[in-house]
């Protein structure tokens, strides 16, 4: 497909973790790497990065990520990362900029005020859950019409977004299955995950947040634990919850059988020989954790939140839909699949072969590429 930009910079809060970070970083890596020039601003320094990514993509950290103190210093500190990405973007002389995440789209419309900057900004959760507080939602409304597209993950949120995007064109482009880096590219320090082999463990992945339901699964994991005694579980990532989770394994005396790790830049590698993977969140934008998951060929297990988990996961062809906050289900599907190899077995197959044909880096990037052609 021929284009008429070869210059793209990309933006996003930071590198140091998360689905929507992780994104941008294969983005900015896949362009850079098709011969495009690319570079990838952050509002966050360059020394929190966590994420790998090419190494011929051009790295900018503004590092203006500081805590305000009250509402003036939130102003004045909001207007000073406004005119820093502002320099930053305009230093890079894109032919397109890719935004993404709510607060950091608001503030490249904003930086991006008074120029001729074509700016896509793609929302990477549901907002129809996800609160941004008043007056960012007040912004966003104000802002968003001003974007020459905007991207989403699913059909749902693209409904919800209507109102707000006026006449600015909606597309809906999920996430993509991930590719190992080239030798060569940036990839910070990694934290290495070893599983005990002698165990078989059902994994999750994501920040330790409540949307995110991991309370949920350990109330899931406890019921089941007695009829999986084989069987352990580790949850992987970091997050405000995260002391509370620990509480509740030890409440439910089942703290031999789970483990924190912590946040790992690249947990897959290391877990494959883990079994099932279990998504318990409340809501979701579209979750790159299953879709790594399933890529790896673990046989998953969701709950049907809204939004994303139903648009990845047919009900017993590739996975395990749990109908949303049943937790009794989810112990039982969890008993279940422990239960049942041949079952897992064969689920496990179907989920690497439905996510890595239907969100291919090729299928998902080819979408893109149509959003940034017509970016006029």
């Amino acid at each position: 497909m021929e284009s008429d930009w070869q210059r793209l910079t990309i933006v996003i809060h930071s590198l140091s973790g998360g689905g929507s970070e992780h994104a941008a970083a294969a983005m900015a890596s896949h362009w850079a790497d098709s011969g495009r020039a690319v570079t990838l601003v952050t509002l966050d320094s360059v020394e929190n990065d966590e994420i790998s990514f090419s190494s011929e993509v051009e790295r900018v950290g503004l590092g203006v990520m500081s805590a305000s103190t009250g509402i003036w210093s939130a102003i004045k500190a909001n207007q000073w990362r406004i005119q820093s990405l502002r320099d930053a973007i305009v230093k890079s002389a894109p032919d397109r900029v890719i935004s993404l995440t709510d607060r950091t789209n608001i503030l490249t419309l904003l930086a991006a005020r008074g120029t001729d900057l074509r700016i896509i900004v793609s929302e990477r959760t549901d907002i129809r859950h996800h609160r941004i507080g008043r007056v960012w939602e007040w912004l966003r409304k104000r802002t968003y019409p001003g974007a020459c597209s905007i991207v989403v993950q699913t059909d749902a949120v693209s409904e919800a977004l209507k109102p707000i995007a006026r006449n600015t064109p909606i597309h809906v482009i999920p996430n993509a299955v991930s590719l190992p880096l080239a030798e060569g590219d940036a990839v910070p320090s990694r934290q290495e995950l070893e599983l005990p082999e002698d165990r078989n463990w059902f994994v999750a992945v994501g920040r330790l947040s409540y949307e995110k339901g991991f309370d949920r699964l350990i109330d899931a994991f406890a019921q089941a634990a007695e009829q999986c005694s084989e069987w352990n579980l580790v949850i992987i990532g970091d997050g405000p919850e995260k002391s509370k989770l620990q509480e509740a394994v030890k409440i439910h005396g089942v703290q031999d059988r789970v483990l924190f790790p912590g946040w790992i830049e690249s947990p897959w590698p290391a877990i494959q020989k883990s079994s099932v993977a279990v998504l318990p969140s409340r809501f979701e934008g579209f979750p790159n954790a299953l879709l790594e998951a399933m890529s790896h060929g673990l046989a998953p297990i969701a709950f049907d939140c809204e939004s994303g988990p139903s648009e990845i996961i047919t009900h017993n062809e590739n996975g395990l839909l749990i109908p949303q906050d049943d937790v009794a289900a989810l112990a039982a599907a969890m008993q279940s699949l422990a239960n049942d190899p041949t079952t897992r077995t064969n689920l496990s197959a179907a989920a690497a072969l439905s996510v890595n044909d239907r969100f291919s880096p090729e299928r998902v990037f080819t979408l893109w590429e149509v959003v940034l052609n017509d970016c006029q």
